[in-house]
């Protein structure tokens, strides 16, 4: 039993390591190109804290591992509003723009239920990908078109968050391949010691995608939401938790879908779908309220999730 925990989180500390290297090399190589340290950022928050859950799927869809591969995305969009936002707002209360709750938290609920209607007879096809990739391309017109309102703060805040310059060659070459290989391996390692895990304690590839799985793709998330929380940059925090949440859905699952169909189990749609449907819908009369998540609202949040761990322990027992 030792020697698959020991896998498993080899394998997440390998995957955390190659994606923030791969990110690091990816950035220098922006700059070589001209883009601007703000989109840098930008898509560093956006497509960085994603890459685990992408490996991770891609690598379990490949073995066949399809509860698993949607077991990490269900999983994580709960864990990302239930643990991480409610962690974020402990440590501060966040206040809501507006915007947030007229464009990225309606737009969430609507993946959200999307994604149980495509699932609904049984099965993630290519087409379905290719649906769920549509709507990705679409949230990325609509983020661009709102980096220009974007205040100075905000802008200096994201522009902050891509890695130091770094221009030599030869390290930015490593980087980018020396983390794809992270990428790859630790993304096998831990699918290898999740399966291991859920066959010595009698547990389901789902539930262990729902919750060990899903917990460790999401610490980048995190990490990040919580860094910028403690730094009073509240719209990033939720920004990275909102735009996590949509990337899981469109791009994760898009991708994966279009490479490899999934199928998805009866249990997936009539219990764990729903339950991210909710996750999402609570949001967005608690953003309403006051425009701020309070640490009342955060410590709910976080009960939430704590229920949702515990029942899913008992379903499997």
């Amino acid at each position: 039993m030792l020697s698959h925990v020991l896998i498993f989180v080899a394998g997440l500390v390998i995957l955390t390591l190659g994606a923030d290297q791969f990110l690091r090399g990816a950035s220098d190589l922006a700059r070589r190109f001209g883009v601007k340290e703000f989109v840098i950022g930008m898509l560093l928050i956006g497509f960085g804290t994603s890459a685990p859950e992408l490996t991770v799927n891609l690598a379990a869809a490949f073995q066949g591992r399809y509860d698993l591969a949607i077991g990490n995305v269900v999983g994580s969009n709960i864990a990302n509003i239930g643990l991480i936002l409610g962690v974020c707002a402990l440590i501060t209360p966040l206040a809501v723009h507006m915007r947030l709750v007229k464009v990225e938290t309606p737009i969430l609920i609507a993946a959200s239920i999307g994604l149980w209607l495509l699932c609904m007879d049984g099965d993630l096809s290519r087409l379905d990908g290719i649906i769920l990739l549509s709507g990705f391309a679409g949230v990325i017109f609509l983020v661009a078109a709102d980096m220009k309102l974007e205040p100075a703060s905000v802008q200096d805040a994201i522009a902050e968050s891509a890695p130091p310059r770094n221009f030599s060659k030869a390290k930015t070459t490593v980087r980018v391949l020396g983390g794809l290989v992270g990428l790859v391996l630790g993304a096998q390692w831990m699918v290898e010691g999740a399966v291991a895990m859920a066959r010595f304690w009698g547990m389901s590839e789902l539930m262990i995608g729902l919750t060990v799985v899903a917990i460790g793709t999401s610490l980048p998330e995190l990490a990040s939401s919580g860094m910028a929380a403690l730094r009073g940059q509240v719209e990033l925090a939720l920004g990275n938790i909102l735009g996590s949440c949509l990337f899981n859905i469109f791009l994760i699952l898009g991708i994966t879908a279009t490479i490899h169909p999934l199928p998805v189990g009866e249990a997936v749609v009539s219990m764990e779908l729903p339950v991210m449907i909710g996750f999402a819908l609570i949001t967005l009369p608690i953003m309403l309220r006051n425009r701020t998540i309070s640490r009342k609202e955060g410590g709910l949040l976080l009960l939430g999730y704590a229920a949702f761990l515990v029942w899913q322990v008992q379903k499997s027992v």
